[in-house]
């Protein structure tokens, strides 16, 4: 399979977890944010914006040699988790309000730019996959 087919999958299906994860948080007014569902649902959106960050650093360096792949693969995710730790702090700077919201809007934020980016890619087609492109080139068809 292709590496930003899974990335976008993998995406959609991460922010569609964590989506549900505050919906739910809202159903129940705040009360419960991390036991039963809500936390396994936690853990679905976390493994799936993972995966599609490291497929995404994968098709970054798709034609490097294997051990650049691999530390690519390991770092992307890593990256992006530690600046969306610190773009957490900095919300949470701006947002003062107490409740269950504050401890939720990064993750919202984060899954709102993952479905977005997900759908996105899904729906935009690889130059490969354009239709019937002469194979030796424009003079080709002469």
């Amino acid at each position: 399979m292709d590496p930003r087919r899974i990335a976008s999958s993998a995406a959609v299906v991460g922010a569609v977890a964590w989506l549900t994860k505050v919906g739910m948080i809202w159903a129940n007014g705040g009360a419960n944010t991390d036991k039963g569902l809500v936390g396994v649902m936690f853990f679905v959106g976390l493994a799936g914006v993972v995966v599609a960050l490291a497929a995404a650093g994968y098709t970054l360096v798709d034609t490097a040699p294997v051990w650049l792949r691999g530390i690519v693969v390991v770092a992307t995710p890593v990256l992006v988790l530690i600046v969306w730790q610190l773009l957490d702090q900095a919300i949470k700077a701006v947002y003062t309000e107490e409740g269950w919201l504050r401890d939720e809007i990064n993750i919202v934020l984060a899954a709102v730019l993952a479905l977005g980016l997900g759908a996105w890619a899904l729906t935009r087609r690889r130059r490969s996959e354009d239709p019937a492109r002469p194979v030796g080139g424009h003079r080709a068809t002469r």
